[in-house]
């Protein structure tokens, strides 16, 4: 081989090299991106999830804010946590065996 061959082949080869490195850093760099995108969404998910659940028992909370302040409700509470009854009232026991 000549001179000027060889010269042709370690350009040439030397092109390929650097060709295939900057390809390879580019892959690494997009797998490096897409697992972090990967795992962002997962967090996404699970935060939307978190969000519904809490809207629920945030519809809860304030069903249960509503049924402080009727009637009902603290008549029921006077009665199971407080004992209270109506004056007029004739409370029966039943007799356990």
């Amino acid at each position: 081989m000549t001179e000027r061959n060889r010269r042709i082949i370690r350009r040439r080869m030397l092109t390929f090299l650097v060709v295939v490195l900057v390809l390879g850093f580019t892959a690494y760099l997009f797998g490096d991106n897409y697992s972090t995108l990967h795992g962002l969404d997962q967090q996404k998910i699970e935060i939307t999830e978190k969000i519904e659940e809490q809207k629920i028992r945030s519809n809860q909370l304030d069903e249960q804010v509503k049924q402080i302040g009727s009637k009902s409700y603290v008549e029921f509470v006077a009665r199971k946590y407080l004992g209270l009854y109506y004056p007029d009232e004739i409370i029966v026991v039943p007799a356990t065996e």
